[in-house]
């Protein structure tokens, strides 16, 4: 039996964010989040933290791939992702865009290929969420894998970098 995809227009960046949390909610298998900087984002807050803490001990095969332009917010003032990536380095990983896709610039929070919820552009606070859609969620998917494949290792589990 298949499930009718919902979609929901978000008008502003509070929608987004706690679209974001919907999406992560969803998760049964790996979040794949691709931002500018996760600014204003929600990843510095208590409950985002237990959500992705409690998804990533939920199983050793679940897993949290993000990809950012910029990682400085994130080292600055998400101590709570950082934490996250030191006790599950094994399954999380935190990337940086290599300059030749810098112009890609539509942020996206996607669960197992099938929820999501995205904007047109960084500077544009509208967006979408989509729960059960497969087919845009391909889409997604396939779209993340270009992008962390133009991206590198930027945060590191260890301060040794090794």
């Amino acid at each position: 039996m298949m499930t009718e995809a919902i979609h929901r227009k978000l008008h502003g960046l509070a929608e987004y964010s706690a679209a974001i949390d919907e999406v992560i909610s969803l998760a049964g298998r790996h979040i794949r989040i691709f931002d500018y900087n996760l600014e204003n984002m929600g990843f510095n807050g208590v409950a985002r933290y237990e959500t992705l803490h409690a998804f990533l001990q939920a199983n050793p095969e679940n897993r949290l791939s993000v990809v950012v332009h910029s990682p400085d917010y994130l080292n600055r003032y998400c101590p709570r992702m950082i934490m996250l990536l030191k006790r599950f380095s094994h399954n999380m990983e935190i990337r940086q865009t290599l300059p030749e896709i810098a112009h890609v610039y539509d942020p996206f929070c996607l669960a197992d290929g099938e929820h999501y919820v995205r904007r047109f552009h960084f500077d544009d606070p509208r967006g979408i969420f989509a729960q059960c859609d497969a087919h845009e969620g391909r889409a997604l998917m396939l779209r993340f894998e270009q992008v962390w494949q133009a991206s590198a290792p930027v945060i590191y589990a260890s301060t040794t970098g090794l």
